[in-house]
């Protein structure tokens, strides 16, 4: 039979392919678990044996070259897939994390732009107070020793600059995490 197919007799062919195919595909399905991908790969090695029909050796055992052939395929096929799997994985990964660290950047910056914009609104020397306080993290007493201040002065200016502070910043937290709740 391996001679009539290295000859280009279709007939050959044909019946090599009754004989095989169902067998090839069989096989595979033990190891690939989609039906259409194995059907593919057992019409893929025909087309291959097809195109090989002429420089086959005379001595090739049908039988042991298709089954050979068809296990290779299956061992691409599988690693193919489990780098296809391991890429998209990966890249969803790094997707998600990109999307998630530019968004949460955004939301920083733009809270503290509003924080920046309701400090600079506070008066003078309670701005002053407050960013001693909050920003360069001095105690009351350091504060009031620096700005030749009582302590009990520094205390009021903080607890009123919180006053006036929370109301503008929550209802700003309040819209940002409100937006946070819609996007998911």
């Amino acid at each position: 039979m391996v001679a009539d197919l290295r000859s280009g007799n279709s007939k050959a062919f044909s019946e090599i392919y009754r004989r095989y195919a169902e067998p090839i595909y069989l096989l595979l399905r033990k190891k690939i678990d989609c039906r259409e991908d194995a059907r593919d790969i057992v019409q893929e090695l025909f087309a291959s044996l097809w195109q090989k029909h002429p420089t086959l050796p005379a001595d090739t055992c049908l039988s042991a070259y298709l089954f050979t052939a068809a296990k290779y395929r299956a061992i691409n096929y599988i690693a193919h897939q489990t780098v296809s799997k391991n890429v998209l994985q990966d890249l969803s990964e790094r997707l998600h994390v990109g999307v998630s660290t530019t968004d949460h950047l955004v939301r920083e910056r733009d809270l503290s732009a509003v924080i920046e914009t309701a400090v600079s609104d506070l008066p003078d020397k309670m701005q002053v107070i407050f960013r001693m306080s909050r920003q360069d993290q001095l105690t009351h007493k350091e504060i009031a020793k620096n700005l030749n201040l009582s302590e009990t002065t520094v205390k009021k200016q903080v607890a009123n600059a919180l006053k006036i502070l929370k109301p503008k910043i929550g209802t700003i937290i309040i819209g940002l995490l409100t937006t946070l709740y819609n996007l998911f």
